[in-house]
Formats: structure tokens, sequence, C-alpha cells
């Protein structure tokens, strides 16, 4: 409902359009729109001169204003006039002028309202701001709780994955935990909670892999799996990180991945169903992954499923690609739960 909203509350400021998005570490992590603005914000998202030289944010942030304020109360033209989020991208369509708030949200996020205005209308009045702080508490009560129901879904994920046996955790914006359970957060020498609420993995090489998966997230869907060796008595494990897109309209959704850690201590290779849910295989690659992790080779694969070699072959690439592993061997151990391929 929030594009809808976001209109009504723009024209209660004399404003074409509104914009809601979230930010961390001063990022754009999800934003909505009403539909007067969405071009505007879409082409904002695409110029990154502008993006980085965004002294709206940085000044309204720094200002602390709990309330709604005009961005002429910030800085004054010269400032504009030196600065590309108006020289190349404000300026030439005939905008400057704006209301806006920012409100802390419970995941650690920053929520920004900005509602456009034309310039030739001039800066937003004092009358105008003074509606918008009129039904700024409602605004700031619906953001907080969209945020809140979020993070007890996130909270009730982790947990129903930890009762069915499975260390599990989300991670938010900026790689934040927000929610994690006591069966992940008790694999203490194999995984490190760090400052700032990230988690790392005591494994260097393993925790390289970690960061670099992360890192890439927003480039590409595919679940990546990551070797746990053994620790102690901990057994060794794979740590699946599953991309959590959402949707950009859901502002509040602020899951980035899902962590679940599968301990690799059975004594019999998994079902072709648990390997198609545990690396996210399709039906035929978890079939050949099955068979040979039951020492069958490729031959013998291929005769028992009725493929040519080349299938197998294809399927067994694709194999490798989510395990992280690059060799038949390797494979073997990693689904027999009696290795783990080297992580560097």
């Amino acid at each position: 409902m929030w594009p809808g909203v976001l209109h009504d509350v723009s024209e209660l400021a004399g404003c074409f359009g509104g914009i809601l998005f979230t930010t961390a570490a001063r990022q754009i992590t999800h934003w909505t729109s009403s539909d007067g603005a969405r071009s505007l914000f879409e082409g904002f998202l695409a110029n990154r001169e502008a993006q980085e030289d965004n002294i709206r944010l940085k000044h309204g942030i720094a200002a602390k204003h709990h309330g709604f304020f005009g961005n002429h109360q910030l800085y004054g033209r010269a400032e504009m006039e030196r600065s590309a989020i108006y020289t190349t991208f404000f300026f030439p369509q005939g905008l400057g002028y704006a209301a806006g708030s920012i409100l802390p949200m419970p995941n650690g996020d920053i929520a920004v309202f900005d509602l456009e205005r034309r310039f030739s209308d001039g800066p937003v009045s004092a009358e105008e701001i003074a509606r918008l702080d009129a039904i700024r508490p409602h605004l700031a009560r619906a953001a907080a709780l969209s945020t809140r129901l979020n993070l007890e879904k996130a909270r009730a994920v982790v947990e129903a994955l930890g009762q069915a046996g499975m260390p599990a955790a989300v991670l938010g914006a900026g790689d934040r935990v927000l929610a994690a359970n006591q069966a992940l957060q008790a694999l203490s020498r194999q995984i490190v909670f760090l400052a700032h609420g990230k988690l790392g993995l005591s494994d260097p090489a393993s925790n390289q892999l970690l960061t670099t998966t992360l890192a890439a997230l927003g480039r590409r869907d595919s679940t990546s799996s990551i070797p746990l060796p053994s620790a102690d008595e901990a057994a060794a494990g794979v740590l699946h990180v599953l991309p959590l897109p959402g949707n950009a309209r859901d502002v509040f959704n602020g899951a980035k991945a899902l962590l679940i850690v599968t301990q690799l201590d059975r004594p019999t290779s998994p079902t072709a169903e648990l390997l198609t849910g545990l690396f996210d295989l399709t039906p035929s690659e978890a079939k050949v992954a099955r068979c040979l992790s039951e020492g069958h080779s490729t031959d013998e694969v291929a005769a028992a499923l009725g493929l040519s070699r080349e299938t197998v072959r294809f399927y067994l690439k694709g194999v490798f690609a989510k395990t992280g592993v690059s060799r038949q061997v390797d494979l073997v151990a990693l689904l027999s739960g009696t290795a783990l391929p080297n992580a560097g």
C-alpha cells in the first residue's frame, strides 16, 4: 500500500511524488515510490555521480531532525550549484526542491521519506511542513511495525530450521545478522560472531570464500556452498548461502541471505531429495551426485540412469559448480561426510 500512501502524502506538501527507501552505510538497500516518482528514482539509481554526491542524504542524516524538513533548510543555493546531484540530475529535469524525513529502523537501517517538488514551485512552505509533521508519527509507526514484522519472520524461519536440527541465520543489509538460532550459535569453533553484528568463519580460506560470496550476491542468484573443516569435536560441515532477493517494492524486507549449515557426520550418502534441497541441485543433478557418492563410475551412472556419458558429464559440471568442488573424488568425499575439499 506504500505507493498509494506516498502519493497522498506528497500532495499534502504540494509535491508531485513520493519515495521511501532504506539505507545502510549510505547504500540504498530497498525502495518503493508513488507512480509519479518511480521513473525519477530509477534514473537516480542509474546515475552513479549523483549518488556519490548525495548532499540531501548526507545533510539530512547529520541534522538529526525529528520531523519533516525542506532541503532548502539543510543547505543554500550555492551548495546546490556545486553538487553533482543537482547539476547532473535535478536541475536538468526542472527539479531541485523537496521535503523529507529520516527515521531509524529497528533492524539498524535508516528509512528516508523523500517528497519531490518542481523547482519552479519553490521551497516547501512552513505550512506544508506542519501538515507533514502532523502525520509523521503514523508513518513512523507503520514503518517500524513493518520492519519488526519482517524481523519476526526471519527469527521464525531460523528457529523452525533449528528444530529440524539445522543451524541457520538470516543476514540483512551490510551482512549483519538479523536472526540466528541456537544450533548455529553452538558452532563456535567454526563460526564466530564479529563486531557490528556480523559473522565470520574460523577457517581463513573458508572465511574468504564467504566474504567473496556475500559480496557477489547482488550480481548472481545461485546458491553457494562453503566447506567448514572440522574443529576439535565439531564435525565437518557445509555452509550454504541462499540469496534472498525479495521484491524491490517490499521496502522493509531487509533479508539478504539465508545461511544453513549441514554437518557431515552421517555414515551414508544423502538421498537425492536431500541433495536437491541442500545444494540447490536439479533432480537430474541430484540423481547423478547420489550415484557417484555410492562409488559408481561415470559409465555406470550413465547406464543406471539411461543417460549418455556426455549428459552425465554435463550434469556433473553443474554439481561441481554448486557444491564447490572440482574433482569427482572430492565430491564423493564431501557427500559421504568423510572429508571436505580444500577451501583454497
